[in-house]
């Protein structure tokens, strides 16, 4: 692995582990086992390295849902695949969670506007979408972000519970069986949705 990339893995761990402002750069040195002049010569600062990190999970997303818009799938199948790809990319980067609620927290101080093009970019498939479905009339204006707010809320929910250390419905299958999980979750987000906003 570059080192760049040895740098951001386990910048990621350690940001989505503890926030940006736990993290300071001689931490990642002692991480990693680098001087620190090899982190200055790859990031300017924390906060780009931290940029840097965001960029990284949200663009692998992308790419994920991006490639789910390559086939030739009939409406209500691309949004199904849609939440499935969200589903599944969160399983495959669950820092993603971390990450993502703590800046929903800190009510995104940490980050700039450079990183909303990146955001903006699942919000475009979420509209192509909407515009191929026979929406009811009712929800011909729906709004994407909270569209994808509610999609997205409810996996992260999961994840929050599963990668807790809480002994949280310890006795069902719910933390021991999370693939089955997971599938449950992807049909219903997909069903409710779909039932709720498509002209039969």
């Amino acid at each position: 692995m570059k080192t760049k990339d040895l740098i951001l893995k386990v910048a990621e761990e350690e940001f989505s582990k503890l926030g940006y402002d736990a993290v300071s750069m001689n931490d990642l040195v002692k991480k990693l086992d680098i001087n620190k002049a090899t982190i200055y010569y790859h990031f300017l600062d924390k906060k780009t390295l931290y940029h840097e990190v965001l960029v990284n999970v949200i663009s692998d997303m992308n790419l994920k849902i991006r490639s789910v818009f390559m086939g030739n799938l009939d409406n209500e199948t691309l949004f199904r695949a849609y939440v499935h790809t969200v589903v599944l990319s969160i399983k495959e980067r669950p820092s993603i969670v971390s990450l993502a609620l703590r800046e929903m927290a800190n009510y995104g101080t940490n980050v700039d506007n450079s990183i909303v093009p990146n955001i903006e970019e699942e919000l475009k498939y979420i509209k192509i979408i909407m515009k191929k479905l026979n929406l009811k009339d009712k929800y011909k204006n729906i709004n994407t972000y909270a569209l994808q707010s509610l999609i997205h809320g409810t996996i992260k929910e999961f994840y929050v519970i599963q990668m807790s250390s809480l002994s949280i419905d310890e006795k069902s299958q719910f933390k021991q069986d999370s693939e089955k999980t997971l599938n449950y979750i992807s049909e219903f987000i997909s069903n409710i949705i779909l039932d709720a906003i498509v002209e039969k």
